[in-house]
């Protein structure tokens, strides 16, 4: 006899970030537009923020960042300015999704625990 497969739909529609997402447990989808780029560096990239924890800000990046990168995050308002650390990255098909670790303190986040 056999057997149904079940598959979920999201499963293959999830974005790089969504699947980064999962091993934060907190992770809530928002979107913010921000400018990140390295702390020491004059690269920056305007992306999104998909998803963020009380600490963390998840998002795809064009930059080659890497694992322990200190990152400045700004929105275009300048009601978040925020430095970060990469604490996660994950490689597929040439994009890459980042996890990066609030420094200090960041006063205009709106995800509060």
């Amino acid at each position: 006899m056999a057997q149904k497969a079940v598959i979920s739909p999201w499963a293959e529609e999830q974005s790089d970030v969504a699947r980064l997402a999962g091993f934060f447990p907190a992770a809530t989808a928002i979107r913010v537009p921000v400018r990140v780029g390295r702390i020491e560096g004059d690269e920056e990239e305007e992306t999104v923020i998909e998803f963020g924890t009380p600490r963390e800000v998840l998002f795809a990046a064009r930059l080659p960042l890497e694992f322990g990168d200190r990152i400045r995050l700004v929105n275009a308002e300048g009601l978040l300015e925020a430095e970060a650390e990469v604490v996660a990255v994950q490689y597929h098909e040439g994009k890459t999704a980042v996890a990066a670790r609030f420094i200090g303190p960041v006063a205009n986040w709106v995800i509060r625990k």
